[in-house]
């Protein structure tokens, strides 16, 4: 049925410039706070995504050891980005593996910091963060 594709063709272009505008969002806040994360600007601590902007400019020179090393699951954007694109968030399946990758992170994170916090990159501390200024030290 024609008005069937066109409708497909309609809904298809909408995710992707839905994907588009939430990148460029992404992009402006990303030059709006400087390039750091604002957890880290508030707490000096990392977050649970610190290092996948460094992983991802690795990957896209093909250097895959270099973006494991900056964040292991930085694999796992795409998945997630094409999952809620196609899929959106409405769907069972879609909103458990949501839990599951933010469950995945948060682990990630605690190994991270407890093998490489506060002095390997980058999970390093950030003396400049606003709280560790208000308490005067972190770390």
């Amino acid at each position: 049925c024609p008005m069937e594709k066109k409708q497909k063709l309609v809904w298809f272009a909408k995710r992707c410039a839905l994907a588009l505008a939430v990148a460029a969002l992404c992009y402006l806040l990303f030059g709006v706070i400087g390039g750091w994360c604002m957890f880290r600007r508030v707490t000096g601590l990392p977050c649970l995504t610190c290092g996948m902007s460094r992983a991802w400019l690795c990957a896209l020179r093909l250097d895959f050891a270099g973006a494991f090393f900056w964040h292991p699951l930085f694999w796992t954007v795409p998945l997630i980005a094409l999952a809620l694109i196609f899929f959106g968030a409405r769907r069972r399946w879609v909103r458990r593996g949501l839990i599951a990758c933010l469950f995945l992170f948060a682990v990630v994170w605690v190994v991270r910091m407890l093998l490489l916090f506060p002095h390997t990159p980058p999970m390093t501390a950030d003396p400049g963060g606003i709280l560790p200024r208000l308490t005067g030290a972190l770390f």
